[in-house]
């Protein structure tokens, strides 16, 4: 089965999150890899975080303790409502059309295909790897990004490992990532009768006056020379109980991207000023801060081993230098490099991260094969040269 087939095959197969999630499409990858691996000794693991979601491992082991591995995420968003193709796959001229085409099953195909090569090549050549290559295939990425720290504890991925990504970077090599802090802000006022809203303490009034206050206090953080700004977002908000009282309960959730050194207490501290300026005007106003999610700031490495081989694979493959750029989302990669110390991930795959979780989304069929090319030369370089 070739690359573009592998791809129409992952396709095909829903694995949404939430809603059929990875275990079928999990099947689909063990079937193309598990034989080739086990038959030159490699190991083939399959471990469940939760019922029906499972990661994956394929090793080949090599002469060294080293290691290359691949890291893929199953799951997609849901495929959402209106599309005008199919979106379990369909072709319009080089566009193969469907959920997760983009986001990242074009990435996966592109490696497992790849990595399918290398297999052929050491069953023809009779000899290991100067270094371990490694495919990890991981649940709940596009969730609380479960999988990959299961992965993490089961040993599979940790401080030494050179770790790619395949997410879609508009052909860029994408290296750093703004930390991913989250928060649910709550605001507890005083609940008075509508036609007298001064002898009560609106929680929603507070609320929208705090909200600009905090988007300020983000805006004055200072830049990072590779990561740019700070971001601020207020995705959900809720409040009150009857329309013709004044509410005494609100809230909002906060989704905070701080370069570093911005931590995840940066951000509660930027909310509790907003809501000491609130409190100037309404004093009995308070507040509850909850951290809700907190993934670290990951710097750039321009001393990154992986990031000069993956220079030398773009080159070797006969395609232009990329540019290296920072990765605007937050990925498994990047909770490998937060909770191992890990200075050596990256990504690196077919497609724009712009269609990613779009309706219609796709990848060019061209793209998928360039980044193949790649991979199969960054480990083809790690096959016979190690690091």
């Amino acid at each position: 089965m070739n690359c573009i087939e592998i791809l129409e095959k992952l396709v095909a197969r829903e694995s949404t999150n939430p809603g059929v999630l990875e275990e079928g499409v999990a099947e689909d990858i063990l079937a193309l890899l598990k034989d080739a691996v086990l038959e030159l000794s490699g190991t083939v693991e399959k471990v469940e975080v939760e019922a029906h979601r499972p990661i994956l491992r394929v090793l080949l082991p090599g002469e060294t303790k080293e290691c290359f591995s691949f890291i893929c995420h199953m799951d997609t968003v849901p495929i959402g409502l209106h599309w005008e193709k199919n979106p379990f796959g369909e072709w319009e001229g080089s566009r193969l059309y469907g959920r997760g085409s983009c986001d990242m099953k074009g990435g996966t195909a592109a490696a497992i295909s790849a990595f399918l090569q290398i297999l052929a090549m050491a069953k023809k050549e009779k000899q290991k790897p100067k270094i371990s290559l490694q495919m990890v295939f991981t649940c709940d990425e596009e969730g609380d990004m479960k999988g990959v720290e299961k992965a993490i504890q089961e040993g599979w991925l940790d401080k030494n490992t050179l770790l790619m990504d395949t997410e879609p970077t508009d052909g860029t090599i994408q290296t750093a990532h703004k930390g991913r802090f989250w928060y649910e802000w709550q605001f507890h006022g005083k609940a008075a009768h509508a036609s007298e809203p001064e002898t009560g303490i609106d929680a929603i009034l507070s609320m929208a006056m705090a909200i600009p206050e905090a988007k300020k206090g983000v805006a004055a953080l200072e830049k990072d020379s590779f990561l740019g700004d700070s971001k601020i977002c207020f995705g959900q908000c809720s409040g009150g109980i009857h329309p013709y009282q004044v509410p005494a309960e609100a809230k909002v959730s906060v989704d905070m991207r701080l370069v570093p050194p911005y931590t995840a207490e940066t951000g509660k501290e930027i909310l509790e000023k907003a809501v000491e300026k609130v409190q100037k005007i309404y004093p009995g106003l308070q507040s509850t801060i909850l951290i809700t999610g907190n993934r670290p700031a990951i710097p750039h490495y321009e001393e990154s081993l992986l990031l000069a081989k993956c220079k030398k694979a773009i080159e070797a493959a006969g395609y232009q230098k990329a540019k290296v750029c920072p990765f605007p989302g937050y990925t498994d990669t990047a909770v490998v490099a937060g909770k191992c110390d890990n200075h050596t991930t990256l990504s690196y795959g077919p497609g724009s991260l712009d269609m990613a979780h779009q309706r219609d989304e796709y990848v060019e069929k061209d793209d998928v094969l360039r980044c193949e090319k790649v991979y199969f030369e960054l480990l083809r370089d790690f096959y016979m040269n190690g690091i």
